[in-house]
C-alpha cells in the first residue's frame, strides 16, 4: 500500500475523532486522533487496518470498526491496562493519557484487532432502543453494575 493508502486510513479515523468529539466522547476522539497519527507513520494502527482498504468511510465505517474491535479487548478483559480508561469496564483514567494503553493492546492483539475490525457494524440500533433506557437504568442502579447488551439485529425478531 501507498502513502495515500496510509493518508486515507489517518482521514476517516480523523474525521470520526471529530463526530466524537461533537458527540462528547472524549476517549474515542483522543484515541482516534492519535490512530490517525499513527496510522499515517505506518505503525501499529496501520499494520491493524490497512489490510480492509479501501474502504469508502461512510459505506463500511472502518474507524467505528476498529473501536468496537478494541472495545471488545476490553470488555472480554484482553486489555485490562486499556480497561482503565473505559467507564464500560469500570475505568475512570483520562482520555489523553490513554493512549499508550491503546497501542499496546493494538500492537499486543494485532491480528485479532484485524479479524475483528472486517465486521460490519449496525449504527441505528441506539434509536430503537432510546425505548429502553430507564429500564436500563433501573437494572444498572439495582444490581450496581455494567449492563452490556448484544444486539443481534433487527432481523432476529
Amino acid at each position: 500500500m501507498t502513502n495515500d493508502a496510509r493518508a486515507e486510513l489517518a482521514e476517516q479515523l480523523d474525521k470520526q475523532a471529530e463526530w466524537c468529539e461533537r458527540l462528547g466522547s472524549k476517549l474515542y476522539a483522543a484515541l482516534l486522533s492519535e490512530a490517525a497519527r499513527d496510522a499515517q507513520r505506518g505503525g501499529a494502527v496501520w499494520s491493524a487496518l490497512g489490510g480492509h482498504l479501501p474502504a469508502p468511510l461512510l459505506e463500511v465505517m472502518l474507524p467505528l470498526r476498529f473501536m468496537a474491535a478494541m472495545h471488545s479487548l476490553v470488555l472480554r478483559e484482553r486489555a485490562p491496562e486499556l480497561a482503565r480508561f473505559y467507564p464500560s469496564a469500570g475505568g475512570q483514567g483520562g482520555p489523553d493519557e490513554a493512549w499508550p494503553a491503546f497501542l499496546s493492546a493494538v500492537t499486543e492483539h494485532l491480528d485479532e484487532v484485524h479479524a475483528l475490525s472486517a465486521f460490519p457494524v449496525q449504527t441505528n440500533e441506539v434509536g430503537r432502543c432510546a425505548a429502553l433506557i430507564g429500564g436500563f437504568l433501573r437494572v444498572a442502579h439495582d444490581t450496581g453494575k455494567p449492563l452490556r447488551l448484544l444486539e443481534v439485529g433487527s432481523s432476529a425478531g
